[in-house]
C-alpha cells in the first residue's frame, strides 16, 4: 500500500495553477506566518515577565520533555567529561 501523495503537478494533463489557486495559497501562506509570529511573541512575552524565579520551572519543562532513556544518555555524556577533566587535574 502506498501512502504518496500523488502531486497535481505529476499528472500529464495538469497545465498549471490557475491565478486564483495562486493567490489562495499565497494568503494561507501568509496566515500561517502570521499565526506562527504572533504565537512566537506570546511565548516570548510570557517568558520574559515570569522573571529568574521560573527558570526552575523552564528547567522542569524541559526535563519534563525528555524521556528517561534521553536524560540518562546526558547525564552519562556530561559524567564521562567532568571524570575526563578531574582525572586531568589531579594528573
Amino acid at each position: 500500500m502506498s501512502t504518496k501523495k500523488e502531486m497535481p503537478h505529476e499528472k500529464d494533463e495538469w497545465k498549471g495553477y490557475t491565478l486564483d489557486e495562486l493567490r489562495y495559497m499565497r494568503a494561507y501562506a501568509a496566515a500561517r506566518i502570521e499565526i506562527n509570529r504572533d504565537r512566537l511573541r506570546t511565548n516570548f512575552r510570557n517568558a520574559r515577565h515570569a522573571g529568574p524565579k521560573s527558570i526552575g520551572g523552564v528547567v522542569g519543562r524541559v526535563l519534563g520533555a525528555l524521556s528517561y532513556i534521553d536524560i540518562a544518555i546526558m547525564s552519562f555524556k556530561v559524567g564521562s567529561k567532568v571524570l575526563k577533566t578531574v582525572r586531568r587535574i589531579r594528573s
